[in-house]
């Protein structure tokens, strides 16, 4: 595992990763290397079992702000920017965006050698995800609806499927026929046909890019199935590499970013943020070492 003090060493790194031509590359950072490549809906059992209620619930409590969106993916994508739990992992095609996020302040509590705890600032990480092409959907794919879609099934149903089924029994299943019921909603063609593999997946989402955010961050997303994790480095899954983001070496690493316009202003291109961002500058001369906040917590 690499390890880095500068976006120099960073670059260089990058750089000396070689990439197969049938393969996408797509980073990630983490403000501590304890975090998991989890999406937040996954992350904790009450957030699991109720997503068909927290999706419905933000809806009706701001279904203005939901009324241009046509598909569960549009939804989703809405809710990871306002911070609800979503089965999307936000990912991004430029590595510099990254290596900004990997440098959050995340603080845990250790045992200290006195018998007693003390506060530790964690090392971040950079993820690099190599995923093969024929792994990569678009925004109107129709796996794509069928992943996105199961955030509005129950728990209940979610946990009756059974991707062991035959094709013909599988669709024939309860938990399948109202799953294709929200698909057709999006997709009104759509045939009485999912594919049982297709549920287990986990694919590569490039969404519209109609949103400042993901445009400001280059972003993309991961959409998970009944997978719940990215874990797993076969051949015909998604290869994972790290490097490591010293706790010591992140408010350098946050100037250094910050000198080549990788700051809180341009990744967060909203009013609020830009005023943050400014107001920090002319309080303390340097508002690049702030404690950040990422877009999916």
């Amino acid at each position: 595992m690499n390890s880095i003090k500068s976006v120099t060493d960073f670059v260089r790194i990058i750089l000396g990763w070689s990439v197969a031509k049938n393969a996408v590359v797509t980073y990630r950072g983490h403000g501590s290397t304890d975090f998991k490549l989890i999406p937040s809906i996954f992350r904790k059992e009450a957030t699991r079992e109720n997503e068909h209620i927290l999706l419905r619930e933000l809806i009706a409590a701001h279904p203005e702000d939901f009324d241009r969106d046509t598909s569960a993916l549009e939804m989703l994508v809405r809710m990871q920017h306002f911070s609800l739990p979503t089965r999307l992992l936000d990912v991004t095609m430029n590595p510099m965006v990254a290596l900004y996020f990997a440098c959050e302040t995340v603080k845990k509590r250790v045992p200290a050698s006195n018998g007693k705890t003390r506060i530790k600032d964690m090392d971040g990480h950079v993820v690099m995800l190599r995923a093969f092409k024929r792994r990569v959907r678009y925004f109107d794919s129709d796996t794509v609806s069928c992943l996105t879609n199961l955030a509005r099934l129950s728990w209940t149903y979610k946990n009756k499927i059974d991707t062991g089924l035959e094709l013909e029994e599988f669709n024939q299943s309860t938990p399948i026929k109202r799953l294709l019921h929200f698909v057709r909603q999006e997709k009104n063609g759509f045939l009485d046909e999912i594919e049982p593999s297709d549920l287990d997946s986990i694919v590569l989402v490039k969404p519209k890019q109609n949103n400042k955010r993901i445009l400001a961050q280059a972003g993309a997303f991961f959409a998970f199935g009944l997978d719940e994790e990215i874990k797993s480095n076969s051949l015909d899954k998604i290869k994972v590499e790290h490097i490591v983001i010293p706790a010591g070496a992140k408010g350098d690493l946050l100037k250094e970013l910050d000198k080549l316009g990788i700051n809180e202003k341009t990744m967060f291109p909203d009013i609020e943020r830009a005023a943050r961002y400014i107001t920090g500058t002319l309080s303390s001369g340097d508002a690049a070492t702030k404690v950040l906040r990422h877009p999916t917590k």
